[in-house]
């Protein structure tokens, strides 16, 4: 007798099923975590952070942000009924060699990087807890000081601070590890908005540009590269992207203008070239990948020989948007509008307004109201690897909500986490 298993042909197509299933998800997982990869190898500065949840954090697709001149905010005061999650403090020690006029912080790690007005125009280091560590520089002529703090870089997964006194040819190198210093000198001092990649490799401006964007173009370019790449010894090592033009900087032109932006943000940076519709990030992986889409009405939006031309009067009737920032969930953008400095913030998500409001100095101020206490304050940096805002504020807002501070202490570093996904 013959049996005939006539389910056989249905348990092989099941198997083959699954066999397809698992080799799906495997091709999945691996195009999920392809792209920029470099960048991944940069991210031990997020912990618990596995190279997938990255990747989609940093390199989610472009968001598309509507920018016209009636927009209605959800918000016009950041309050933990809104955006923020949760506060934290910091205060700094008030000892003498600790005291800081902070203007500006930057975190590397377990190490806050305070940068002070005049007349402490220098960086302080200070712990996890607020405790004092060192000056990050020396002001002075020796090999390891700089004879002026004007221009500094913080490369956070390399560990590496960067001075440079302003058109000198000297670098140091602070390494916060080994609390050892590296100095370079490069006569090249045509480096424009140099910033970090994260991975001790550096980016700018071209030269080309640099030279075009005077006010008498001596050369003639069809299109110019729009970034150059450095390496840690800040020697050049190659361009991204075609199609950028050159363009007249006259004396005559009155704010504001088109102009070409870039920022640091977590392990690389944010950047727009003048006139263009779509804003990029590039990372270790020196590649342009976009990021933001703007969409501002034609009557609203200049183009380039009107910011060159225009006057002041016609110029408030048009939108001039710069000072792009991202979060992990949010968009940062401060633009000009009707004779006023407007700054929103948006979801990167769905290109929702949340924020809205109108100041007189910049860059990306927002508005704060919590315990019982209401403050501006600008925003001049962000990671792309969280939602969290630092802030330096006077110790005297603080006076009854931190235990034992008092009005004259140093300052305190102000840790805002706004809420995930919105």
């Amino acid at each position: 007798m013959i049996i005939i298993n006539i389910f056989a042909p249905v348990v092989l197509i099941n198997t083959l099923m699954r066999q397809y299933y698992y080799l799906l998800v495997i091709i999945l997982l691996a195009a999920s975590c392809k792209g920029g990869h470099k960048s991944n190898q940069l991210s031990s500065d997020v912990e618990g952070a596995d190279s997938c949840t990255v990747e989609a954090d940093v390199y989610r697709g472009p968001v598309t942000i509507h920018i016209d001149d009636k927009m209605v905010p959800l918000y016009d005061t950041l309050t933990l009924n809104n955006l923020i999650e949760s506060v934290r403090y910091i205060p700094l020690e008030s000892s003498d060699s600790a005291l800081t006029n902070a203007s500006s912080v930057r975190k590397m790690g377990d190490i806050y990087c305070v940068t002070g007005g005049f007349p402490s125009s220098i960086m302080k280091l200070f712990d996890a807890d607020g405790k004092y560590i060192m000056d990050a520089f020396r002001l002075g002529r020796a090999r390891e000081e700089v004879a002026e703090f004007t221009i500094y870089l913080i490369d956070t997964p390399g560990r590496e601070i960067v001075a440079n006194s302003f058109f000198t040819d000297k670098y140091v190198f602070l390494n916060v590890d080994s609390l050892s210093y590296r100095t370079i000198y490069n006569e090249n001092r045509n480096f424009r908005q140099l910033k970090t990649l994260g991975n001790r490799h550096y980016v700018g401006f071209t030269e080309n540009n640099w030279v075009a964007r005077g006010s008498a173009i001596k050369e003639t370019y069809d299109s110019l590269p729009h970034l150059m790449f450095y390496d840690s010894d800040l020697n050049i090592t190659g361009t991204v992207g075609d199609g950028a033009k050159p363009y007249l900087d006259l004396e005559t032109t009155v704010p504001p203008r088109l102009d070409s932006y870039m920022y640091a943000s977590g392990d690389g940076v944010i950047y727009k070239y003048a006139d263009a519709d779509t804003v990029f990030t590039v990372d270790a992986d020196e590649q342009m990948v976009p990021v933001i889409i703007l969409d501002i009405p034609d009557k609203l939006k200049p183009t380039m020989k009107q910011s060159l031309m225009d006057p002041a009067s016609r110029k408030a009737q048009m939108i001039y948007a710069d000072q792009f920032q991202l979060s992990r969930d949010y968009v940062f953008i401060e633009y000009q509008y009707g004779g006023q400095i407007l700054s929103g913030i948006w979801s990167r998500n769905t290109g929702q307004l949340l924020f809205l409001n109108k100041f007189s100095y910049s860059r990306n101020p927002i508005l704060i109201s919590v315990d019982g206490y209401s403050i501006r304050s600008n925003v001049n940096y962000l990671s792309r690897r969280d939602n969290v805002i630092i802030i330096p504020i006077d110790a005297s807002y603080l006076v009854g909500t931190i235990p034992g501070i008092k009005e004259d202490d140093n300052q305190v570093i102000m840790e805002i986490t706004l809420r995930p996904g919105l």
